[in-house]
Order: structure tokens, then C-alpha cells, then sequence
């Protein structure tokens, strides 16, 4: 069976990486036909091909099957895309010490443009 979603957002998050079709494909150990079928025919792979997807791109498995929407969570930039990955990994615990940081620094990113901009 088909699955047209799966087939645009694969390709779309491929293309959205700078990757081509044999740079995934040797990262996922398959061939380049097999992500060709993916692409073009809608060819849904095995659950651990889709594991190995959902964590290279940072999305869920329901998102690439078409079970749930992530409009404008993905980042289009490659070193957001790491950083979401990244924080997607923490406990809870650690993701507060992350938040907090997080904030020092965006505090102080954003404070040293206000005053640049009252020059």
C-alpha cells in the first residue's frame, strides 16, 4: 500500500538536510533504489528503517507515516535541527538545565542588541 504523505515528507526532509539519495541511503544501509521507491511510490519501509529515519531527522514516526502534523517545528537549518534533536534526548531534569542556560544566553544576546540599537 502506498502512503503519498510518507513519500513527501521523506523527500521533503531529505532535500531540507542537503541530503542526496545515496548520502542517505549509506547512512540507513540500503540502496539508493530503495529510497527512490520511498520517494516516487510511497513504499513505506521496515519499523527499524522508519526508527532510524525519525531519529536521523528529529520527527516521529506518526509524522513521516501522515498521523500528525508538524508544520513549522521542523528547522529548515541544519544546526537548529541538531539542537532540537539534541534537547529532544534529555530527562527532564537536564532539559530545565538546558532551559536555564538557554536563557542566559539568549538574555544576554538580546540585551547587548538593545543597546547597540539605541547607538
Amino acid at each position: 500500500m502506498a502512503n503519498k504523505t510518507f513519500s513527501e515528507r521523506i523527500k521533503k526532509l531529505r532535500l531540507d538536510n542537503n541530503m542526496t539519495m545515496d548520502a542517505l541511503a549509506e547512512k540507513l544501509g540500503v540502496t539508493k533504489s530503495r529510497i527512490n521507491m520511498w520517494e516516487n511510490n510511497g513504499t513505506v519501509p521496515r519499523e527499524d528503517i522508519l526508527i532510524l529515519l525519525s531519529k536521523l531527522y528529529g520527527v516521529s514516526i506518526d509524522y513521516l507515516l501522515g498521523n500528525e502534523t508538524m508544520e513549522g517545528t521542523q528547522p529548515n537549518n541544519q544546526k537548529l535541527n541538531y539542537i532540537q534533536r539534541s534537547l529532544g534526548k534529555l530527562d527532564n531534569e537536564r532539559l530545565q538545565k538546558a532551559e536555564s542556560v538557554l536563557k542566559a544566553v539568549f538574555d544576554d544576546i538580546f540585551d547587548e542588541e538593545e543597546d547597540h540599537g539605541d547607538l
